[in-house]
């Protein structure tokens, strides 16, 4: 994935969710700060982003954002690329001390 495809999944989860504060987690979410010119490929090999809200206590803009956006929906099969919603626990950090 590119940092242009991370933010056209964005502002398309923005769009379906109508909700501005979209945060990624998981590999895509290096784009966010490197270009992925500057990384080794495997940094930036995946066609998935993975994301969430912050106000989406039932879950209802990820599972949006799943239908409109995700593995296998018209926009994957256009694109290439595909959003799939997350909840916070997916960027549960674990403790190492």
């Amino acid at each position: 994935m590119t940092r242009e495809q991370l933010a056209h999944i964005l502002r398309a989860a923005a769009s379906v969710a109508h909700d501005n504060h979209v945060i990624v987690v998981g590999s895509q979410a290096i784009l966010g700060t490197y270009d992925e010119d500057g990384l080794p490929e495997p940094a930036h090999a995946s066609i998935e982003a993975d994301v969430f809200f912050t106000n989406d206590p039932h879950l209802t803009k990820t599972d949006t954002v799943d239908g409109a956006l995700g593995e296998d929906s018209p926009f994957h099969e256009m694109y290439r690329y595909y959003a799939q919603g997350v909840d916070v626990t997916t960027a549960t950090v674990r403790r190492v001390c």
